[in-house]
């Protein structure tokens, strides 16, 4: 397979094909009145109407768990955080082994875990590319308009800061937060991707809308979904690389001049700080898109290093859209 990369030595020629992009999207485009329109997430908080002991599940018959700060008041706006399970996994197991749960108090978000839909034999899966994981029932299942709903549904129930709507996907949930963060941008401003990919090709990805903050985190020792890319029931999938690299273009970051950052001790099996970093500067409103290579890592690593928990939800609450 042949992969076709776009580099731009000009930083101004750059900005402006992503402007002419928006442009042709429609996005920021000025209503004739007012200026430009902000596409924006109404809420109880809005108006408000959010009740001081909301439900702690959402989703009508596809019912999600959801965590809330033991000390929560509707007249304070918290991060709204959705995780997404690997395949076979489920929300509550994946909030836990990413330390989400526990950290609800402490770091101050709401936490959503919705379940995918089991498949014949009963796994739980989300339809997100052909190469992870619906298999034989791909497109039966419109994941993209359930979890905006979700998103809209927590809007509604509890106080939401609309500029801090992160999702966090493992594995089959890094597939769909990926296509989350082109299908759903003016929702979705942050995103972290563990194990996970995207389509084969970047254009079945729309452009998203909007700007979105976007980590991938992937070990490259993982033999499940690989670090270079490589294909899953005969449909390919591209490599962490790739993916960074669609996803800062999404975000007009500066894509042909990647900064190092520093090394980060992310798994706890591997010795020292084992994790090399990679930033995509120069993005557009606010937005980073950032490489974190797990060296020596696979598919599902464990233990975490505490810290490298706390970290991974700074990083999503701590980047809000402007």
């Amino acid at each position: 397979m042949t992969t076709t990369r776009f580099w731009f030595s000009n930083r101004s020629a750059f900005s402006a094909v992503v402007l002419a992009l928006m442009l042709s999207l429609g996005v920021g485009c000025s209503d004739g009145n007012n200026g430009d329109v902000a596409i924006v997430l109404p809420g109880c908080a809005d108006t408000g109407s959010c009740a001081s002991n909301p439900p702690l599940a959402i989703g009508g018959e596809r019912q999600a768990q959801v965590f809330i700060p033991a000390n929560y008041t509707p007249t304070t706006r918290y991060p709204l955080v959705i995780v997404l399970h690997g395949f076979g996994a489920n929300g509550a197991i994946q909030a836990a082994y990413l330390g989400l749960s526990e950290r609800v108090d402490n770091k101050q978000f709401v936490l959503v875990a919705p379940d995918g839909t089991p498949n014949d034999q009963g796994t739980l899966y989300w339809d997100a590319t052909p190469a992870c994981c619906a298999f034989d029932k791909l497109g039966e299942v419109d994941d993209v308009a359930y979890i905006r709903g979700l998103i809209e549904e927590a809007a509604r129930t509890y106080s939401i800061d609309p500029s801090r709507v992160a999702l966090f996907g493992h594995s089959n949930g890094g597939f769909m937060t990926l296509r989350m963060a082109c299908e759903a941008s003016e929702y979705v401003t942050a995103a972290i991707s563990l194990a996970g990919s995207t389509f084969e090709e970047a254009a079945s990805c729309a452009p998203a809308a909007r700007p979105v903050s976007v980590l991938l985190v992937h070990g490259d020792d993982d033999t499940t979904i690989r670090y270079e890319g490589g294909a899953n029931g005969g449909n390919p999938y591209p490599g962490a690389v790739e993916t960074s690299e669609r996803y800062a273009l999404q975000a007009g970051c500066d894509v042909a001049n990647p900064v190092p950052g520093p090394d980060l001790d992310v798994d706890a099996s591997v010795a020292g700080p084992e994790t090399t970093t990679l930033i995509y500067p120069d993005c557009l409103q606010n937005a980073e898109v950032e490489l974190w290579t797990i060296v020596g890592g696979p598919h599902i690593p464990a233990p975490w290093n505490p810290a490298a928990q706390d970290a991974f939800v700074d990083w999503l609450i701590g980047h809000p859209r402007s």
